[in-house]
């Protein structure tokens, strides 16, 4: 059986996530790749996690880390603002 990944064994990438309302971006290595019941997911080095594919973005695809974290930030946004009505309607 042959399974094709994204990513190799190896490449340096760049993680990008929300925690507690602030965009938090690390770059770290690829340093497994494994199948689970969820499909097939990333070990990533120093961090001792496993991520997705689309959590993983090449350290050297800056255009795309930008993008990420820009979406990120709208979700942000999006959730503080509908934080922000929830608590008006409750006055």
């Amino acid at each position: 059986m042959e399974i094709k990944t994204k990513y190799e064994i190896g490449q340096r990438v760049w993680i990008a996530y929300e925690n507690k309302g602030e965009v938090c971006v690390y770059d770290d290595y690829i340093d497994e790749i494994c199948m689970g019941e969820n499909g097939l997911y990333y070990m990533i080095k120093e961090a001792r996690i496993d991520r997705n594919e689309n959590d993983i973005i090449l350290y050297e695809d800056t255009d795309k880390l930008v993008e990420k974290i820009k979406q990120i930030m709208e979700e942000i946004r999006k959730k503080e603002s509908e934080d922000t009505n929830d608590n008006k309607s409750r006055l």
